[in-house]
């Protein structure tokens, strides 16, 4: 009977405490919870605290995030005549130009390492203007036996040494390095989400040498000899590009270049014909 009487006295005060608690807290959104000598006070969130964090959501895309020159560009250094031709026919071949224009693509690769990049809206997010600071690098890797000699007044055919069959190269490259700087007008089909938008740019890049040279390794009687010389082979200071730029998101973009300048300087580069520098490749953004 005694724990009956008990068990209903509990009860009663638990439902009182409870009943005052529910007032208190209307009043002042504070839980106050006495238990003998002892007070448990309960601070709920402030309603603006909640709604800052409600409000946040995801974060909006930077005005960097709709252009796509930045980053790392890796592709093919191919060499074209003014005619657009990558290689003459016997024929026409009188000057022995295929002795340059005859590469080994597999090995004659193009680097660029774009790490600056300064973008500015002129429609929204649907057309920018692009522009930043960057370094490429250009390998042609020759599949005749020739080597350039810079110390001719000319590189040609007729003024470089033509080595005879029995010395066969596993490497005869040209390596030229350029710092580069863009001018790009680019478009955007999504001005608020760049990671779901096709992108397509063009313009110009203008390029200033700031080194180069050859590369050779071959082997005579069983032994092998490397080659290195730095040098300007005549080469062009200045080179200047038209650029063309498409993909979509940040997945993917595909590039090519197309050179607007001679390889080499004015009357110094091969007899009777203009080379000209042609890139083309994938881009992998930061």
């Amino acid at each position: 009977m005694k724990k009956i009487f008990l068990l209903a006295i509990v009860s009663m005060v638990v439902l009182r405490a409870g009943a005052q608690e529910n007032k208190e807290v209307k009043k002042n959104d504070t839980l106050k919870i006495k238990w003998n000598s002892s007070r448990i006070w309960i601070f709920p969130a402030t309603p603006s605290a909640v709604n800052d964090s409600l409000k946040k959501g995801p974060a909006k895309p930077r005005k960097n995030d709709f252009v796509h020159w930045g980053g790392l560009d890796l592709g093919v250094s191919m060499l074209t005549t003014i005619d657009n031709k990558f290689k003459l026919p016997a024929a026409e071949d009188t000057s022995e130009m295929n002795n340059f224009l005859d590469l080994n693509y597999s090995k004659s690769l193009f680097v660029s390492f774009n790490p600056i990049e300064k973008s500015f809206r002129l429609y929204k997010n649907y057309m920018m203007l692009a522009t930043g600071l960057g370094l490429e690098w250009n390998s042609y890797n020759f599949k005749k036996n020739i080597t350039l000699n810079p110390d001719a007044p000319t590189i040609s055919s007729a003024t470089s040494t033509i080595y005879p069959d029995s010395i066969k190269y596993s490497r005869n490259k040209l390596k030229v390095t350029y710092l580069k700087m863009p001018l790009l007008l680019e478009m955007n089909t999504n001005s608020e989400n760049p990671k779901r938008s096709f992108h397509i740019s063009g313009g110009i890049e203008v390029a200033y040498k700031i080194s180069s040279r050859t590369k050779q390794k071959y082997e005579i009687n069983g032994y092998e000899y490397k080659a290195n010389r730095r040098d300007d082979y005549h080469l062009a200071d200045f080179k200047y590009a038209s650029v063309f730029r498409a993909g979509y998101g940040d997945n993917f973009t595909l590039f090519a270049t197309y050179g607007l300048s001679e390889l080499f300087e004015g009357n110094k580069g091969p007899d009777d014909m203009d080379l000209f520098p042609l890139t083309a490749g994938i881009s992998i953004d930061f």
